[in-house]
């Protein structure tokens, strides 16, 4: 069975990056996981940080609830507060025990001390050091993902180089190996 990862807001936002984690998911690679809390985080960013229409936010967001209807975890409310992490993330934290899931995939790895993660068997990672094992473990499937992705740019369309370059923003190591894959 693939591994689950609670997928924090900060690594949804980005739409490379997030494309990218979920058509890695789409591979069966690991199982994407979120809340609604994180979700709603995620649709604040967009909005107000980035100034993507709401329209556009909402659609995105209906999107990735239908393409991963068993992504949402809920019922966790009662644990938050038993978290020891940074108090803005408990709730990911929580969400992740309340899932069983693995791996929390997060740009905010201070939020995540390992003494808070530890008794609940969850690790915290980067998403370029998580896309890199991915990478490694399953080169051939993540490579097919991508190029699936990298294909459906049409306006403009894209090389793999391009597509690298731009993910080198927020996944600097993940991009140069998948380039050199890719060649």
């Amino acid at each position: 069975m693939a591994q689950t990862a609670v997928l924090d807001a900060c690594v949804l936002v980005p739409i490379s990056l997030c494309d990218t984690l979920l058509v890695v998911a789409e591979e069966g690679l690991y199982r994407p996981l979120w809340s609604e809390t994180i979700l709603a985080e995620t649709r604040k960013a967009l909005i107000e940080q980035l100034g993507v229409p709401e329209s556009k936010t909402d659609a995105r967001l209906n999107h990735m609830r239908d393409a991963f209807p068993q992504a949402v975890v809920t019922g966790y409310d009662d644990i938050v507060e038993q978290m020891a992490n940074h108090p803005k993330d408990r709730h990911v934290l929580a969400a992740a025990v309340k899932s069983q899931a693995s791996v929390i995939v997060t740009d905010n790895l201070s939020d995540f001390p390992a003494t808070a993660l530890s008794p609940h068997n969850v690790a915290a990672v980067s998403p370029d050091t998580f896309l890199l094992s991915l990478l490694l473990a399953d080169q051939e499937a993540v490579c097919s993902a991508v190029e699936r992705k990298r294909a459906a740019y049409q306006r403009p369309p894209r090389t793999i180089g391009e597509l690298c370059a731009i993910l080198s923003r927020s996944v600097p190591r993940f991009a140069d190996r998948l380039l050199e894959t890719a060649i």
